[in-house]
């Protein structure tokens, strides 16, 4: 195996954690459940624990290989590899849609005068001295910095309530006010974006101290994910309303510059800026480990590391030349994005769990 690395279980479970907030705080659709969202969103965690089960029983069925090196043993060589391509192309523009995320986020509210390229090559600089290292220092870094992120969220999100004339929870009022087929149109986007994107962690999964006791890590992460964007988002509609969540492209961070308390306590955002900055360079981490060590298995190579730099390289210029703008982003990873990444995050699993249960393969 190429990867000499080793994670525990407790730092599974915070890089699963931080990988799944990463993003999804930072943007929280509505959609169209509107002040009924936060229903949406409970109803998609739950969907995220059945991926999370169906993304182990595959790892424990091949404990100590990724779906690269196992694809073309269950569905044969030109199938295998051909599913493995599409699965790895998948992962690249995962890779570049974060990377665009972070840099509109710095665009828009930090560093609005500084070129885009320079940003993106500082994140990708980052994640590349990471993953050359290996598996193990995304997770000790998130070991250390997880605890920390998990608690800014919760002490932001109480001072947001604790603002006088700030809160105002009848926006969430009525509760299915349209009946519940709003709510359930709402589940599908909310369980793709970002539980359907764990599907990525089954690169990950063989590098546990303990592979066949994946499954409780993985569903605790979903879970502790699951009730933390709930609550941001909850915090978004009571401060901020439902149509005007929905319309800011970062509503988060609105909610989080009218904390006022007693003309003291204020400007808090860069807390939560760095909250992001962490999570979502954690996120593309992940998914840029996870292309460039598949596609090290698929060409047979030895190392990984030669990959890194080209790999690199290519996320940044997918991530300058995907949109044209941020809104037209929003609008991809709104309406097209939970279709178009349907093949990866259910597909490619199911098929490879379904075949290789009817012929019998194990690892």
């Amino acid at each position: 195996m190429i990867e000499k690395g080793r994670i525990s279980l407790w730092q599974f479970f915070v890089l699963v954690t931080g990988y799944l907030i990463g993003t999804s705080t930072l943007i929280v659709p509505v959609g169209p459940a509107k002040q009924d969202a936060w229903i949406s969103y409970l109803l998609a965690g739950t969907l995220g624990l059945g991926a999370a089960y169906c993304y182990t029983a595959l790892a424990r069925r091949f404990p100590r290989e990724t779906p690269v090196q196992y694809a073309t043993r269950v569905l044969g060589r030109w199938p295998g590899t051909f599913c493995n391509l599409i699965f790895l192309w998948y992962a690249l523009y995962l890779a570049a849609l974060v990377l665009r995320n972070v840099i509109e986020l710095y665009k828009m509210a930090i560093l609005p005068q500084t070129p885009m390229v320079l940003v993106a090559g500082i994140f990708a600089g980052l994640a590349a001295y990471a993953i050359r290292i290996g598996i193990e220092i995304p997770a000790r870094l998130s070991e250390l910095l997880i605890p920390f992120v998990i608690v800014a969220i919760l002490v932001l999100t109480a001072l947001a309530e604790a603002v006088p004339g700030l809160a105002h929870w009848e926006a969430l009022l009525p509760v299915m006010e349209r009946g519940p087929l709003p709510v359930l149109r709402g589940v599908y986007p909310a369980f793709v974006f970002p539980f359907g994107e764990a599907v990525f962690f089954l690169v990950i999964l063989p590098f546990l101290t303990e592979p066949r006791r994946n499954f409780p890590p993985f569903a605790l992460a979903v879970t502790v994910a699951t009730l933390l964007t709930t609550l941001v988002l909850v915090r978004n509609l009571i401060v901020l309303g439902p149509s005007e969540t929905a319309r800011i492209n970062f509503p988060s961070l609105i909610a989080i510059q009218m904390i006022n308390i007693g003309d003291f306590l204020q400007r808090l955002e860069p807390v939560i800026i760095f909250v992001w900055s962490f999570t979502i360079l954690l996120k593309l981490t992940v998914v840029y480990y996870v292309f460039t060590l598949g596609t090290a298995q698929v060409f047979g190579l030895r190392d990984y590391r030669p990959l890194v730099l080209p790999a690199g390289l290519l996320i940044t210029f997918l991530t300058m030349s995907l949109y044209e703008n941020f809104s037209q982003m929003l609008i991809f990873a709104g309406r097209a994005f939970p279709f178009y990444f349907l093949p990866a995050y259910l597909f490619y699993p199911a098929l490879l769990l379904l075949v290789a249960k009817i012929r019998k393969i194990k690892g």
